[in-house]
């Protein structure tokens, strides 16, 4: 690739700049017109066999491989990484070699650098895979809304927490047909869990087993209001706002669609 090479006074500021903390050195960096390249190596002195944790530095090869990295100014980045393939030196492991992986930088068979996989995790966690794909273009960044998809389906489930307020509505997974239950933490906005139907049955078991419920939010669903009362007894029924709003803008609807009923056209006199 053609392109602008930096001094080594520009280079070593350039590695603090986009590798900071990293066991990694930059021995070169070449300025294209959209893109910068990094010609990287290892500076670690040992690493852990991913088979039996044992540490080795003895070097059984090198290999090269190319990473994408977070984009500057408008470029996209790539690192061209001088990996190493070290030798296992325990006897008992299945492994004769295995392939260096630097801490905060790479990960087994990633074409992507840790930073980059981090930034794309929150822009899909924020947009989702379409408005995050096409927002990643526009910041220099390769990647498709399936790419982000599987990064969100790679976070580790949340830990159940503690959920004294708790909103529950149904949506349809076949509309017609089929429906569910999705129950909501009303302090933080997220949702919980999702069951399976929407029957007062199913609500009222998963109510038992959380005792913490003192505020059932709700629409006017017979199912929803059953099921609170034979699993949660000591909590409040409440209606949402959203549903609240609604009933009140259909009845207004109603009412001036009432009073155009009665209206009386007048004839134009000549």
């Amino acid at each position: 690739m053609g392109g602008h090479h930096l001094g080594v006074g520009d280079v070593v500021c350039l590695a603090d700049l986009l590798l900071p903390g990293v066991g990694a050195a930059v021995e070169a960096v070449v300025l294209g017109d959209t893109e910068v390249r990094l010609t990287v190596r290892s500076t670690v002195g040992s690493a852990a066999c991913a088979g039996c944790g044992w540490r080795s530095s003895g070097v059984h090869c090198y290999y090269q491989r190319c990473l994408a990295d977070r984009p500057v100014a408008g470029r996209q980045v790539r690192l061209d990484l001088r990996a190493r393939r070290l030798v296992c030196g325990n006897g008992s492991c299945g492994r004769r070699t295995f392939a260096e992986q630097i801490p905060d930088l790479t990960r087994r068979h990633a074409r992507r650098t840790n930073a980059l996989t981090t930034q794309l995790t929150d822009i899909a966690l924020f947009l989702g895979g379409r408005a995050g794909a096409n927002l990643c273009g526009r910041l220099a960044v390769t990647t498709g809304k399936d790419t982000l998809l599987r990064l969100l389906r790679a976070l580790p489930v949340p830990a159940p927490e503690s959920v004294p307020c708790l909103g529950v509505d149904e949506f349809a997974v076949r509309r017609g047909r089929t429906y569910a239950t999705i129950l909501v933490d009303m302090n933080t906005r997220r949702p919980v869990d999702v069951l399976a139907d929407r029957t007062a049955h199913t609500f009222a078991d998963w109510l038992r087993e959380h005792p913490e419920v003192r505020v059932v939010c709700r629409d006017r669903a017979g199912s929803f209001r059953d099921g609170a009362h034979a699993g949660a007894p000591q909590a409040r029924q409440v209606a949402d706002a959203w549903h609240l709003l609604h009933v009140r803008r259909e009845a207004l609807i109603d009412r001036v669609e009432v009073g155009d009923l009665h209206r009386r056209p007048v004839a134009a006199g000549r």
